[in-house]
């Protein structure tokens, strides 16, 4: 078997149950807001379920990568392991992903129902196209953002474990630091007028936004289109590159937990 192939295979059959787990959460979830909102005759109940579940997926890749990497803590596997560091952090990357596809995969069949079916009388119509459009869309967001996080839960995690021989007290104060400083050079850059309207000139258009309005004894869900900056993603995605990098390095010293 090639050995990257055994990696996934190992990474995914670890992290099963935990996936079994989360997703029947989400399944019972969806089909709990849809049975209740049928019981109050409330169809717009869906929309906070939808919101819900659709802000949880936000955490999921960092949530998911941190279980991985405590089991791994536990088993100390990579101090034997002669693949690279870059290779363990992207055999997890992939099985998360693929887990994160399938839940939004969900999530988007989920909304589609109660748009164009279920709901259709109290959620704004806005036509099959516009909806895949912004879905898709939404769904790469999500991805990104997920992923952006998981990036930063990945190198946190290596720099506190590569500190061994240094007191707890001291890791964490060192990675509590790292992410004021990195929110304090941040903000600081963006209180730059000229550079927040460099950031902010090239955005697009996503419905993305969604309320409820009661009206005539009904509640009905308003959704409206937000704009969502460019450029700030692709800094993002350097950051990303930047922080797996180093915390590949970091576990390639095969540091005991």
């Amino acid at each position: 078997m090639n050995p990257k192939f055994g990696l996934l295979k190992k990474d995914y059959r670890i992290s099963r149950n935990m996936f079994l787990t989360w997703g029947a959460a989400v399944i019972l979830a969806l089909i709990g807001g849809i049975a209740l909102s049928a019981y109050w005759s409330q169809p717009a109940g869906t929309l906070p379920v939808i919101i819900l579940i659709g802000l949880l997926h936000f955490i999921f890749a960092p949530v998911f990568m941190l279980g991985l990497l405590n089991i791994e803590a536990k088993t100390q596997l990579w101090l034997y392991t002669p693949r690279r560091g870059i290779e363990l952090i992207f055999s997890k990357f992939a099985v998360i992903f693929t887990y994160q596809l399938i839940l939004q995969m969900v999530l988007t069949i989920y909304t589609a129902i109660n748009l164009f079916w279920f709901g259709r009388q109290v959620y704004d119509q806005i036509g099959m196209r516009l909806f895949l459009e912004a879905i898709i869309l939404l769904n790469i967001l999500i991805l990104l953002f997920g992923f952006y996080l998981n990036s930063w839960l990945t190198f946190l995690w290596t720099v506190y474990h590569s500190m061994k021989n240094v007191a707890k007290l001291v890791r964490w104060i060192t990675v509590i630091g790292i992410v004021i400083a990195y929110n304090m050079v941040e903000s600081l850059l963006l209180s730059a007028t000229p550079l927040r309207d460099f950031l902010f000139q090239y955005q697009i258009n996503v419905v993305s936004d969604a309320s409820l309005s009661y009206q005539d004894q009904q509640w009905r869900a308003v959704l409206e289109p937000a704009q969502i900056p460019v450029i700030p993603l692709l800094w993002y995605l350097l950051l990303f590159t930047i922080l797996v990098t180093a915390a590949a390095r970091l576990l390639e010293r095969k540091v005991e937990v």
